[in-house]
């Protein structure tokens, strides 16, 4: 030890019991290792699939559609027809362009079917109306139904129309050359959104609840499936089953959060939103979306669980199931076995609808904004995995990626100090040998291009660590236990990466230089009793260093110190001296350190009286005291007993005969 003095052997004996560290600020790993952890990413011109990896999807021509979402659609002929919201309008597609033929008196066209003469009928949205758009964009009413506001779907069976309606849940037929309406039947549903024909009886998908009707003929309805959830959004007729997509949102169309986009990436490319910007990412935004089969032996299974929220409408290929995906811009591809991948990352929020082709889905049409993407045409577009902004408690250093996988993979990385990135962050910059160069921050992000067609990503590992930032000591008390005659030291530290901490304790007789160690080794408490029985007596500081030692090394190891408040060491005893004039103690009581606060005066053994400092306090370390004494005291001989005590508890006594 660096001094004589001793404490308490707790001190020493836990010394010896240095705490395992909680290695907080030790390098650490962000693990891309499968489907859930690459999904919270953005995959630009990606596919992903849950076991390999992401792989260069196709590539995709987008057509601008000025509207706010497609909600329908419908092919006649290479014609290509959509019904869109937020206002009613129709487009035409051709020529890699969309065209507006007509506004109609509604907020959504919900549904679309073909007239057979170049025009389309129209289900809108709020009136219950059915409208005719001619080929050159006339619209006429067609047919107006009682007791409902909309028109969710439609399809044609020999000269009638039908159609499923809401709210209600009941299907009209429509007579195409009279154009009169009878209700044809009633599903007890609210809504039905989804019609589909199996021979000459109709399928209906219905919402609230989630369930899918039988119609053999006029008002003979039969339940045939029920799913978990609010909605059948889509039906699909294959192999001797039907595939419906059912979603357990709060409501069958969620009217009221159809709200016009601040910005639609659509028209602008340089506006279009950045990836960690893009709406859409959180997976509890917009509800669960499931893929059923319903095979003609009854039997109902889940074929996959959307991983990508609600679900839009699906298509069958074989044993694959498509289907659009409400959430990051996104679309699902599932099988028999459960195993979804996901297709695509587009600018849009939601991809609302597709349309299949001969090799999977062919086109695809979006909400928030409205577009047209057209599978397998244009550019194909660069094969980009971003990760989402990744942050830490602190400024971090950036160390080894490892891109596991297959071609060219590249890896680029960008770091900052703000959520999301903004341009105070720096700029994307290449690894050099597997190794970061992105400076130290708190957040970062990285970006790995697929360059080469065969490239595929299977797993990224990211290694950085916290740069390591002191401890520090927030107080020191010390407190003198006048009982035991020791001083309680106690202290206060924290440290900002939750290293483990350790300690160095030393103190020094105020106005001297030299720091005297109190230990032989790192002290692992924050308290201390000290009994400073070979101290000279004087005022005294304590420092306390802070080190984070345990957990980093001793090379790796932050420390910084506080000094205390001064503190009193008084062991020494006051003195007194005394004399009795007539009938008067008058007497002087002195302490080298510390100040007189109490004279006590005992005549004859009597009990004891207090003595008054002549001027009136006892504030000072040397203080004269007066007693007038009884006048008995005048007739010797007597004795009195003289007890002194300082404020550290120190007392002195003097045993005064007089009267002899």
């Amino acid at each position: 030890m660096s001094s004589p003095i001793r404490t308490l052997s707790l001190a020493l004996a836990a010394a010896c019991l240095l705490p395992v560290a909680a290695l907080a600020s030790q390098p650490a790993i962000w693990h891309y290792a499968d489907e859930n952890d690459f999904r919270r990413g953005n995959l630009d011109g990606l596919a992903l699939h849950p076991t390999t990896g992401l792989t260069p999807a196709p590539s995709l021509q987008r057509i601008d559609v000025d509207a706010e979402f497609v909600h329908s659609w419908v092919r006649d002929g290479q014609k290509l027809w959509l019904g869109t919201g937020l206002l009613g309008k129709v487009f035409v597609v051709e020529n890699g362009k969309a065209r507006e033929v007509a506004k109609v008196d509604a907020p959504m066209v919900a549904s679309l079917l073909p007239d057979g003469s170049g025009g389309v009928y129209a289900g809108l949205v709020g009136s219950g109306e059915i409208v005719r758009v001619a080929a050159d964009g006339k619209v006429t009413p067609f047919v107006k139904l009682t007791d409902v506001n909309h028109v969710w779907a439609m399809v044609r069976r020999g000269n009638e129309l039908l159609a499923g309606t809401g709210p209600g849940g009941k299907v009209f037929a429509i007579d195409l050359t009279t154009q009169k309406a009878r209700e044809y039947a009633d599903t007890g549903a609210e809504h039905v959104l989804v019609l589909g024909l199996d021979g000459n009886a109709l399928i209906a998908g219905t919402a609230e609840p989630a369930m899918l009707m039988r119609i053999e003929g006029e008002k003979q309805v039969k339940a045939i499936a029920s799913f978990p959830g609010n909605e059948v959004r889509s039906l699909v007729r294959a192999d001797k089953a039907w595939y419906v997509a059912v979603n357990g949102a709060a409501t069958a169309v969620p009217l009221a959060s159809m709200k016009p986009t601040s910005e639609r990436p659509g028209k602008d490319p340089a506006n279009r939103p950045s990836a960690e910007k893009k709406p859409g990412k959180d997976p509890g935004a917009k509800g669960r979306g499931a893929v059923w089969k319903r095979s003609d032996d009854g039997i109902v299974s889940r074929v996959f669980l959307s991983p990508e929220g609600m679900l839009s409408q699906i298509g069958v290929s074989g044993r694959t199931v498509v289907a659009g995906a409400a959430r990051g811009g996104r679309v699902v591809v599932g099988d028999d076995f459960g195993d979804v991948q996901s297709l695509f990352d587009l600018n849009e929020e939601e991809v609302l609808g597709l349309e299949m082709g001969p090799k999977g889905a062919q086109t695809l049409f979006t909400g928030k904004s409205a577009a047209v993407y057209v599978v397998g045409a244009g550019q194909p577009k660069p094969a980009v995995f971003t990760t989402e902004v990744m942050g830490e408690t602190g400024p971090a250093q950036w160390g080894l990626v490892e891109a596991i996988g297959e071609g060219s993979l590249v890896v680029e990385s960008r770091s900052g100090f703000s959520d999301p990135p903004s341009e105070t962050w720096s700029a994307w910059t290449p690894a050099t040998d597997s190794i970061l160069q992105s400076p130290p921050a708190t957040f970062l992000q990285v970006r790995v291009k697929l360059a080469s067609p065969d490239a595929r990503l299977t797993e990224l590992k990211i290694s950085r660590q916290v740069v390591n930032r002191p401890p520090l000591v927030l107080k020191i008390d010390t407190v003198f236990n006048k009982a035991k005659r020791t001083i309680a030291a106690s202290w206060v530290a924290e440290d900002p990466d939750g290293d483990a901490l350790a300690f160095v304790v030393q103190y020094r007789l105020r106005g001297t230089k030299q720091w005297l160690k109190m230990h032989d080794r790192l002290f692992p408490l924050k308290a201390m009793e000290i009994a400073p029985t070979d101290m000279p007596d004087g005022w005294y500081e304590l420092r306390v260093e802070v080190t984070d030692e345990p957990a980093n090394g001793p090379a790796g190891a932050r420390a910084t110190a506080r000094i205390s408040k001064p503190f009193l060491v008084d062991q020494g005893r006051p003195e007194v001296t005394a004399q009795v004039v007539g009938t008067q103690l008058q007497g002087m009581a002195t302490d080298a350190i510390s100040k007189i606060v109490r004279v006590e005066v005992s005549l004859d053994g009597e009990p004891p009286v207090l003595a008054a400092a002549r001027d009136g306090l006892f504030d000072r370390n040397r203080e004269a005291f007066d007693l007038d004494l009884p006048a008995e005291a005048a007739k010797g001989p007597h004795t009195l007993l003289i007890q002194v005590t300082d404020e550290s508890g120190n007392t002195a006594a003097l045993r005064l005969p007089f009267g002899q």
